[in-house]
């Protein structure tokens, strides 16, 4: 098949992505004590920068250390921003094409309770967790704001500020965060951390050159989330997120980068396995729904699971189950601008390279094992158990003690 489409530039703000493929953010737990990036963390990211992606998304760096849901996660400061400079600067030699985002968040109830502090931003039934008071939630906008400023005097070309898979900005959004003072129970009240928050990093940098978007899971599949009617509703109801995705718009963001679920409770929602493959059908519906609301760029979500056909999709030809076949449709019939992968990344980080290049044979494919999961909720750095011996030994650690 033509790559015309995936090989295409794109103009996203006042930048121009060189290809529609974008390296989702994945975290991998291999930050120094203090959040610092480590001489691993700056191999893989020159690494990705090789392999040529249009865009590529720097993993979710929490604004604070005080509540983190991982314990070496990469952080964003004042004290770690020399060390992210050098990330950026490091990526850039090795090729300035792609524009590189950085995902910034606060884990809020997801914070891990062995090394942080879980907080919320509604009861959870768990009375270790705090509940936020007004003026908490209002200092952590702050801190958002602070971070975006340094994300683009690094030297980022953008930020992507985390809406999505429970962190606190997603809990935020959802009909359950029924509290109630300005932060709940509307729908108004539960976009305002959002629309406010948003309008502080605009003002602080500035209205040229400097990218602004938001990942968020447009429906996340639990009681009360976001993507239903109400707080004991489940049944995918998108009349928020499309409102949402509208605001985002009209605050000033530069794309909308669509994701769903909350990892922990239905991982099969935001990203696809064997167990749920049909799940990547799913997601490109909710693009092409999100791309009829809005006129910004958008990012798809899910399509590492498609590799190279060989998957558990029906269907018997693997050609037209394939991430090529699908990528390519979809940016074809206008259901999505950019097609983002995860896991994919992992595997291969050359990948957009030699997809482009039509060497698909050369590529190594994410079979959806989840050992980058395992390695993850074990705390433990992450990559790809398959094709890097460094990380199937660790995977093969953590088996022994589990």
């Amino acid at each position: 098949m033509d790559t015309i489409s995936l090989a295409s530039s794109l103009r996203i703000g006042d930048k121009t992505a060189q290809n529609r493929i974008v390296n989702q953010p994945m975290e991998c737990n291999d930050a120094d004590a203090v959040g610092n990036p480590t001489d691993r963390t700056l191999t893989r990211y020159r690494n990705l920068a090789k392999g040529g992606a249009g865009i590529i998304i720097v993993e979710s760096m929490t604004i604070t250390y005080e509540s983190r849901a991982r314990k070496t996660q990469l952080r964003i400061s004042e004290e770690t921003a020399p060390h992210l400079e050098r990330l950026v600067r490091e990526m850039k030699a090795v090729n300035p094409d792609p524009l590189i985002l950085f995902q910034i968040t606060h884990s809020g109830r997801v914070s891990h309770q062995d090394f942080s502090k879980a907080v919320s931003t509604y009861p959870t039934g768990d009375p270790s967790v705090h509940i936020l008071t007004c003026e908490e939630i209002e200092e952590i906008g702050a801190l958002f704001a602070d971070a975006a400023l340094i994300a683009k005097q690094v030297g980022a070309d953008g930020l992507d500020f985390k809406q999505c898979h429970g962190y606190l900005c997603a809990e935020m959004l959802r009909p359950a965060n029924t509290r109630e003072d300005r932060f709940g129970k509307t729908f108004e009240n539960r976009t305002r951390f959002f629309r406010e928050t948003s309008q502080k990093i605009r003002r602080l940098v500035g209205s040229g050159g400097f990218l602004l978007g938001v990942r968020f899971s447009i429906y996340e599949g639990i009681p009360g989330g976001f993507g239903t009617s109400g707080p004991g509703e489940v049944i995918e109801d998108l009349t928020e997120p499309l409102a949402f995705a509208k605001m985002t718009e009209e605050c000033g963001m530069d794309y909308i980068n669509v994701s769903a679920g909350v990892p922990g409770m239905n991982i099969e929602f935001m990203k696809t396995t064997h167990n749920f493959p049909e799940g990547v059908y799913r997601h490109f519906g909710w693009t092409k729904v999100m791309k009829a609301a809005v006129t910004i760029p958008v990012i798809g979500s899910a399509y590492s699971y498609l590799s190279d056909g060989e998957n558990g999709l029906y269907g018997p030809d693997p050609g037209e189950k394939s991430f090529l076949y699908w990528a390519n449709k979809n940016l074809m019939n206008g259901n999505v601008d950019f097609v983002g992968i995860g896991r994919q990344s992992l595997a291969d980080p050359l990948f957009a390279k030699k997809i482009l290049a039509d060497c698909g044979a050369d590529i190594h494919y994410c079979r959806a094992c989840g050992g980058c999961t395992r390695l993850l909720v074990a705390q433990r750095a992450v990559g790809c158990a398959i094709y890097d011996p460094y990380y199937k030994k660790i995977l093969q650690d953590v088996s022994r003690r589990s």
